[in-house]
């Protein structure tokens, strides 16, 4: 059986949500949004398996969201909008 994505959080597993986290990273620090970048980075190495760290990394999206996503790329936002919703579907487990 081939791995499906979950309906939920868009992602087939949570490997590949991380490399999606990582990828963002690279392209927000490339195109200098250099403390966004960190932000994420430093909310992507809070997950540890529990609630607690997918809260986290969620408050580090919800910080990146308020006061830099207005600067960046309409890709970028996207990208960022669907990082949101996993890391929310993970806190809330819905």
């Amino acid at each position: 059986m081939g791995w499906t994505k979950n309906p939920v959080t868009g992602f087939r597993s949570n490997e590949e949500l991380f490399q999606a986290v990582r990828d963002l990273v690279a392209k927000l620090d490339g195109e200098g949004h250099r403390q966004a970048a960190a932000r994420l980075k430093d909310g992507l190495g809070c997950l540890n398996g529990l609630t607690d760290g997918w809260a986290l990394f969620l408050e580090a999206i919800d910080e990146v969201e308020a006061s830099e996503a207005t600067r960046f790329a309409p890709a970028h936002r996207k990208a960022l909008e669907v990082l949101r919703a996993a890391a929310h579907a993970a806190v809330h487990r819905r």
